[in-house]
């Protein structure tokens, strides 16, 4: 087997302040990769395959880019690229690596090798199938693999659901109006699904709705829903919140502070408390909940935020209190004006059992997927 280390397909880069090394993978694919979305499983458990995301600009529409995705074999050191798979919504199978993935209608499923058939796995039913909308926001696996989360998006109404992978069929859960989306399934509690409320704008209307909050101003965001159960929310220590998680041990709900830092919520005892002390836009953590990466980012002049703004990727080891910068500044390769067409946020995970973090980085002047050893970030916090 390869590792990042040893495959042809990187090229190091040691952060100029820091001392972080890592390994971005080249742009020999397209001149936009990137990884999945942080919640989406990217890798195979057995550390083989490693999917990611491609694109090549300007092909694309704000926040719904045509991307394609290429599969990183480590036993080979091969790269697999697959112009047939559409990267929204794909997660790859951490038993087999195969990845599952959305069209408009369908739900489909392709091994690693670009000559393996593409399998339908359902298709939707028509009275879910109101254009504009989507399947899943990010397809999820039950604890048993057996089903898959899907928030269908239809109009202006939501149906939090779960595929059967076996037969295709889709279970309703819940139906909502308005915006709602990031379904995730609970990872060791089949029947377990987190969800989020989101901005949106009334199809029918044109109105601009905002996330609905309580009258402390907490945002009423996170909501989890128990299989024939009614939805039940959970509110944030402090007012904000965003791009929620589970914990690898299905106990507690990780969130977005974007003031204050990453924020805890116990689903179990409903405690609620900060875990990573500074104000962080994505974030993720690892299985034995010690260490946590997250990203930032670093406003332009007129303290502007745009789609391709600069940005830094932050580990936190919670046992010393120190954080460490993977990256002290991917550079900003847009301009506010122009800003990029597709999802370049770092949204740092762990990946390979968590002894790598994964995060898309812009040092080499193109948008592509980094590798940082977790090994040298625990060494540089430790005491």
């Amino acid at each position: 087997m390869y590792t990042v280390e040893t495959s042809k397909h990187f090229e190091k880069y040691t952060d100029f302040c820091t001392g972080v090394d890592t390994w971005v993978l080249k742009n020999e694919t397209a001149p936009l990769q990137k990884p999945l979305y942080f919640v989406s499983q990217p890798f195979s458990k057995d550390e083989r395959y490693f999917w990611f995301v491609c694109a090549f600009p300007p092909g694309g529409l704000m926040e719904g880019s045509v991307q394609t995705m290429a599969c990183l074999d480590l036993e080979t050191d091969e790269i697999y690229y697959h112009p047939d798979v559409n990267a929204g919504s794909a997660a790859a199978d951490p038993d087999t690596g195969e990845l599952y993935f959305c069209t408009q209608n369908l739900v489909l499923k392709k091994g690693p090798r670009p000559d393996s058939p593409v399998e339908k796995i359902a298709r939707v039913p028509d009275k879910w199938r109101v254009m504009p909308g989507r399947i899943a926001t990010h397809l999820t696996f039950s604890a048993n693999k057996k089903e898959l989360a899907c928030d269908i998006s239809s109009g202006n109404d939501t149906y939090i659901t779960s595929l059967n992978i076996q037969s295709g069929n889709f279970e309703l859960w819940h139906t909502l109006h308005g915006g709602w989306n990031h379904a995730q399934f609970n990872p060791v509690d089949n029947d377990l699904i987190l969800f989020a409320m989101e901005f949106w704008q009334d199809l029918k209307t044109g109105v601009r709705n905002r996330i609905g909050a309580n009258e402390k101003g907490q945002l009423t965001r996170i909501w989890t829903i128990r299989r024939g159960e009614a939805p039940v929310n959970h509110l944030p220590v402090y007012k904000e919140a965003s791009h929620e998680w589970w914990s690898a041990d299905g106990r507690k709900i990780y969130y977005c502070d974007w003031r204050r830092g990453i924020g805890m919520i116990d689903f179990h005892t409903g405690e609620r408390r900060l875990v990573h002390p500074t104000g962080y836009r994505h974030g993720y953590s690892s299985a034995n909940d010690k260490y946590f990466v997250a990203d930032i980012f670093n406003y332009n002049d007129q303290r502007h935020w745009y789609r391709g703004c600069a940005t830094t990727a932050n580990f936190y080891n919670t046992e010393t209190h120190r954080p460490v910068d993977i990256v002290t500044r991917n550079p900003a390769l847009y301009k506010y004006e122009e800003p990029c067409d597709y999802h370049i946020d770092a949204h740092p995970r762990f990946v390979f059992n968590d002894r790598y973090v994964a995060y898309c980085t812009t040092v080499f002047g193109k948008p592509s997927v980094g590798f940082a050893k977790t090994s040298q970030l625990v060494e540089l916090t430790s005491d």
